[in-house]
């Protein structure tokens, strides 16, 4: 019997662009970390997570084998910030290898600590993730895959070959800089850039990756190369 995939959770960050806000990282070891993003096409080439963040979530495996309590939702939550708005979930890894009863807890014990939701993406809206509809963003990788998912229902997010206006980064610099360009897909739904890629605000301020948002969220999110 396979084992059952974990996310650890910590409390706190110190990511710039999401702000202080609990942080959940996918499988209790490597292996589970591995299987959850088997067949994503960012795997081996253009991941930020496993070009270089991957070590943190390395050290929290290393540390789970013997203080598993220290990575429950529930202990992130009480160590989180009061400011503390969203919580970030899999970072590291696919939640697709989670059921929506699981992740439906999740906004249950986020929103029941006074955070306003979850922010969650998915690589595998179209297949294995299809279960998690309405509680993760369809991660795609053209304007034509967002009205696919658009149809079905989905919120989508999309990684555009731009670099974030002002980005010194030397691995970028071959990408153009945004200057305010637009990205409308074939069906007409205009993807609105993530404004902590332009603005200061970061995404605890913002939470329009929240798959539960309500009003009139945007349809499509457009991140920058990073």
């Amino acid at each position: 019997m396979s084992r059952r995939f974990k996310m650890l959770w910590v409390g706190r960050s110190k990511n710039d662009k999401t702000g202080d806000i609990p942080q959940g990282y996918v499988g209790e070891d490597k292996e589970q970390t591995e299987k959850s993003c088997d067949g994503c096409p960012m795997r081996k080439g253009g991941c930020y997570h496993w070009l270089g963040a991957r070590r943190a979530q390395a050290s929290m495996q290393r540390a789970y084998v013997n203080k598993p309590e220290r990575y429950s939702l529930a202990h992130a939550l009480g160590e989180s910030r009061r400011t503390a708005r969203y919580a970030r979930g899999a970072v590291g890894g696919d939640p697709w290898v989670f059921t929506s009863e699981e992740v439906i807890e999740w906004y249950r014990q986020a929103r029941g600590a006074g955070l306003k939701g979850l922010l969650l993406y998915t690589h595998f809206a179209a297949s294995k993730g299809a279960h998690l509809k309405g509680l993760a963003m369809a991660s795609v990788h053209s304007l034509d895959e967002a009205d696919d998912r658009i149809r079905e229902g989905w919120r989508a997010a999309m990684v555009a070959n731009f670099r974030a206006p002002g980005s010194k980064r030397s691995t970028l610099k071959h990408l153009p800089e945004w200057k305010g360009e637009k990205f409308i897909t074939p069906d007409g739904h205009e993807g609105t850039p993530c404004p902590a890629q332009y603005k200061a605000v970061d995404c605890n301020a913002c939470g329009l990756c929240d798959a539960q948002r309500e009003g009139k969220p945007a349809p499509l999110i457009i991140f920058f190369q990073h």
